[in-house]
């Protein structure tokens, strides 16, 4: 269980996927309200259509609060790359409990007297219940159906990097310090990555049949400019630069892919928008 939870989750960023989402669940709850009228909606009948769109606008507000304001304000909690199956339950279960409370508060203010039956915390209790067990079932399937996907498009990225041929290896590159005092020259077939730390970078490289590392003061943006030349060194992420040439296999998650150099000791993630086409362009 505790694996599952920690299992990489897509962090929803996009403006359009947010405005989606948000509609679907406000329409949900609208539907779900309208058809079982749960907390003796049935007593109502008399503009219930009305009365329950005040539930479907609190819902919609609630959500795109949560999903615009929430991110900007806690940036470090919602990091796309450490975002997981954990975090997005919780995310869900905070979500419901305060459309729970304004929703409570929307009903006793238009005096509907359903206050008379259930307190606000009983209202929250079977609020959460109502909404977290399709909620859970939904991040379940969505966990499941990206991996899946993700994993068949890895393999196909792992048979493109075995069949590229490689060609101008013998190529040097240069990487110099800021300040230009330390640098590191070696072939291309020898470098492998470069991972960036603050303001320092660490250049892993093959010497002596095995795998080194040296760290410089460079930023990675700057050095990713001067090494543009090589076709098959690419930024793969906000921190990392690959060389394409060097992968062994391609691996993917719910959340994004990892590449894997032989005996690196680490995988190098790979952002979201990182196009697959720059690995299949390394065939000549």
């Amino acid at each position: 269980m505790t694996d599952w939870l920690n299992k990489p989750f897509p962090l929803i960023e996009t403006m359009k996927q947010k405005l989606i989402i948000s509609f679907l669940f406000a329409s949900f709850i609208y539907v779900f309200l309208f058809v079982f009228q749960p907390f003796g909606l049935f007593k109502h009948e008399e503009n219930l259509e009305i009365y329950l769109l005040g539930f479907f606008f609190i819902t919609l507000f609630v959500m795109l609060f949560s999903f615009f304001i929430f991110p900007l304000v806690f940036k470090k909690i919602f990091d796309p790359e450490k975002w997981n199956v954990k975090k997005e339950i919780y995310f869900s279960l905070q979500i419901i409990t305060v459309i729970g409370f304004f929703n409570w508060l929307y009903n006793s203010i238009t005096g509907m007297d359903m206050i008379n039956q259930y307190n606000l915390l009983s209202f929250l209790l079977i609020t959460i219940a109502v909404g977290i067990f399709p909620t859970v079932f939904l991040i379940i399937y969505f966990e499941k159906y990206f991996y899946d996907k993700h994993a068949i498009i890895a393999d196909k990225l792992t048979d493109i990097v075995h069949t590229a041929i490689t060609k101008n290896n013998k190529q040097i590159l240069k990487i110099l310090s800021d300040n230009a005092k330390d640098e590191i020259i070696i072939e291309l077939e020898h470098f492998l990555c470069i991972r960036s730390e603050g303001n320092y970078i660490h250049v892993f490289f093959i010497e002596n049949n095995q795998i080194n590392k040296k760290l410089i003061r460079n930023s990675l943006t700057k050095v990713s400019q001067e090494l543009l030349i090589f076709e098959s060194i690419k930024r793969c992420h906000r921190s990392f630069l690959v060389n394409l040439q060097k992968i062994e296999t391609v691996t993917g998650n719910a959340r994004n892919y990892n590449f894997h150099i032989e005996n690196l000791g680490f995988e190098i993630p790979v952002s979201r928008n990182f196009p697959k086409s720059i690995i299949e362009n390394i065939k000549k």
